[in-house]
């Protein structure tokens, strides 16, 4: 099995930005700087559609890279980086990145497992949006951030707040839709949710994720 690189073992330290709740690391008319890593805070990745709507990519937190475009030398107006809190990131640029990848190769293996393993997560997405309703699509979303974000037991993990807003551009549908799925999980005891986090108990939203596949 191929080893899984750590591209924070060759970077050096970089100077720290701060970016406050709210504001655009970089997007239309911004193109990014380098390699971004999340040091603090969340990071929301969108991309802009054709009518002007952000479809969330990704959330990010910390010790997550981001800006992988600009090692291709190719920026698009459409992808845009956000402040979810206030957050410190440090940046590479693309000449920093060739300098540091010559000293060492492994950094180009650690950087490049990080675009594969995000590519894998977006062929998954597109294989549940293909086949999926939007309440399985919730449920997959919610066990994904819990492994990601989450604290506590295997059963049990709490996540930072995530509006109804910012799941329903992620999992693709409206923020009423969501509302009305997060209820209903709520009072089937799935999940439990206020302004201070969102507690997802994993093996029971499994149990009715598994429930709905075997019905197909």
């Amino acid at each position: 099995m191929p080893v899984r690189e750590d591209a924070l073992a060759y970077l050096p330290c970089s100077t720290v930005q701060e970016f406050a709740k709210g504001l655009q690391i970089y997007g239309p008319g911004d193109p990014p700087a380098g390699i971004y890593l999340v040091i603090e805070g969340r990071v929301k990745m969108s991309r802009i559609n054709d009518a002007g709507i952000p479809v969330v990519i990704d959330i990010l937190q910390t010790d997550d890279f981001f800006g992988e475009s600009a090692l291709l030398n190719y920026t698009t107006d459409s992808e845009q980086a956000l402040a979810l809190e206030n957050t410190k990131v440090m940046c590479w640029s693309i000449a920093d990145i060739e300098r540091l990848v010559s000293k060492e190769p492994r950094l180009a293996i650690a950087l490049m497992q990080v675009v594969v393993r995000r590519g894998v997560d977006f062929t998954r997405r597109l294989e549940s949006f293909s086949v999926e309703g939007t309440a399985q699509r919730l449920a997959r979303t919610l066990i994904q951030f819990a492994e990601r974000m989450g604290g506590g037991s295997s059963g049990t993990t709490t996540i930072p707040p995530l509006t109804h807003e910012l799941l329903a551009q992620y999992v693709g549908t409206s923020r009423e839709i969501i509302s009305h799925h997060m209820s209903d999980f709520r009072n089937k005891g799935h999940i439990r949710y206020s302004r201070r986090g969102i507690t997802v108990h994993r093996e029971s939203i499994r149990a009715w994720l598994q429930l709905k596949v075997n019905r197909v």
